[in-house]
């Protein structure tokens, strides 16, 4: 299956080039520097990405021509399934506590210790680029945490963590933030949040799954 997000028809006309892969997903960067991530899991569309078979790893050029995608200048896609990465609900979400005891579980002592202490000081921009994993933890933790505030209109200073992200993490990180700062989410935190439905976000990466969840719990205990 197909899927892509809708946010790509304001690439129109410009072109991307693979600049990274791993064995299931292929990042492009675009020419405004946004990224674009093609990756061959079902169900985790990126707020800019899409799902689609393994062969797509081995593409290096992406265009964007009016409504088809057209890979290496002779693969052109015209037929897909459109994700909104837009949240447009939230039905269900685990309490703080629940996803706290969770992730102690899963990360490293000393590294979610310190991930916890900072967390709950409130300083947001102190940990940027830090802890495990292709995007780091506290970034999908920040993520999160940005998603929620963008939903319900908060007072998090995202400007100021969207600054500092530039040099204090990775390019993958740092689009995934400013997409959530603008309520924009990968599938599997739009079904979390809106169906209930968890595991696809705890499989999404070793630990960015339950770094979102984190996030977004954090910041219902944050509200009260």
């Amino acid at each position: 299956m197909i899927e892509i997000s809708n946010l790509i028809l304001m690439k129109n006309s410009q072109k991307a080039t693979s600049f990274f892969k791993t064995n299931h997903t292929n990042y492009f960067i675009f020419e405004d520097d946004d990224i674009f991530t093609l990756t061959t899991y079902s169900n985790r569309v990126g707020a800019l990405g899409m799902t689609a078979p393994s062969p797509f790893l081995n593409f290096s050029t992406l265009n964007v021509e009016n409504n088809s995608l057209i890979f290496d200048k002779k693969y052109a896609i015209e037929k897909f399934i459109f994700y909104d990465p837009k949240l447009n609900f939230i039905n269900f979400h685990e309490s703080y506590a629940e996803i706290k005891e969770r992730i102690k579980k899963v990360v490293e002592p000393k590294i979610i210790e310190k991930i916890i202490s900072i967390l709950e000081r409130k300083d947001f921009d102190k940990l940027l680029g830090f802890g495990p994993g292709l995007t780091p933890l506290f970034d999908d933790i920040i993520s999160g945490l940005l998603a929620m505030n963008s939903f319900y209109n908060g007072d998090i200073d995202y400007k100021n963590i969207l600054n500092l992200a530039k040099t204090k993490t990775n390019n993958l990180s740092y689009f995934q933030m400013m997409y959530a700062a603008k309520g924009y989410i990968p599938k599997p935190v739009k079904l979390y949040l809106e169906n209930a439905k968890k595991i696809e976000l705890l499989k999404m990466g070793g630990t960015s799954g339950i770094g979102w969840m984190l996030g977004i719990s954090f910041f219902f205990e944050m509200e009260g």
